[in-house]
């Protein structure tokens, strides 16, 4: 596909905000649906998630020491970002095959829909973090006017989900394992990032990545943001440079990438189904 349909088509997903709109609240009420206690498992799932993890890592394996509160709080902002883009990119594996129908008969721009899954998974996140910032205020930590970095690092992620959505999608659109790889990957990389164990020294806390590894440690870009999340969030710091130009790079190249590489197969979706 040359740059000028890449372009085309962008422009086309500009001019279907309603329609994105639509999707997005379509799917947030079929998620809930049938559910006794509805969108209270937004912030259900999470806070159980964390209740198991803080047993396994915190207690378990002795990551919380002698401040749990802090460590909680620590093992939330891991979580919530984490599930984040895990779960964008599970449904995006299969988004061209579940939506069939729409894909084979309905002519619109189907790069919207990797859009929808990120903005819902979004709409959970935010919630969470709402949940989290209340038990950061509950438990006494202080949330300073570093707090203010957060809407900006949940925009590079958001940019970061999309992008490798696109990628994932395009190649489940071909084939049917690719939910297999993703959730391989994706465990790799929920032990690969410091979301239940310091990566850096914090205070009462040593890091356990060595010094001279940990320039390779962190090129993965979500250990990055979820650093600068809780710089934001947790420790009252001001991010550095580096925490959040890099994932900003990233975050932006793999969008861009992972559209033109979406758009340069879109006619060719309806055919593999």
């Amino acid at each position: 596909m040359r740059r000028d349909s890449v372009l085309e088509n962008a422009k086309e997903v500009l001019a279907r905000l309603e329609t994105i709109q639509y999707l997005v609240a379509s799917q947030l009420r079929a998620g809930h649906r049938n559910k006794v206690l509805g969108n209270l498992w937004t912030l259900l799932d999470p806070l159980m998630l964390l209740g198991i993890y803080y047993l396994v890592f915190g207690i378990g394996l002795r990551q919380a020491g002698d401040d749990p509160g802090k460590f909680v709080i620590y093992l939330g902002i891991g979580v919530l970002a984490f599930r984040f883009l895990d779960q964008t990119l599970a449904q995006a594996a299969n988004c061209i095959r579940a939506n069939r129908g729409l894909v084979e008969q309905v002519p619109f721009p189907k790069a919207i829909l990797p859009i929808v899954i990120s903005l819902c998974r979004l709409y959970d996140f935010v919630w969470g973090l709402v949940v989290l910032c209340i038990a950061i205020w509950l438990t006494g930590f202080p949330l300073t006017a570093s707090v203010g970095w957060v809407p900006i690092f949940i925009l590079i992620q958001l940019a970061l989900c999309i992008g490798l959505a696109y990628i994932v999608a395009c190649v489940g659109a071909f084939f049917a394992d690719t939910t297999n790889i993703v959730a391989a990957a994706t465990r790799l990389l929920f032990f690969a990032s410091p979301i239940f164990y310091f990566a850096r020294p914090e205070p009462g806390h040593p890091g356990i990545i060595p010094p001279e590894y940990a320039t390779y440690y962190y090129l993965n870009p979500l250990a990055t943001l979820l650093d600068g999340y809780r710089d934001a969030l947790l420790w009252g710091r001001t991010p550095s440079a580096e925490t959040l130009l890099y994932p900003l790079a990233v975050s932006f190249i793999a969008l861009g990438v992972g559209f033109a590489i979406f758009s340069r197969h879109e006619r060719r979706y309806a055919r593999s189904l």
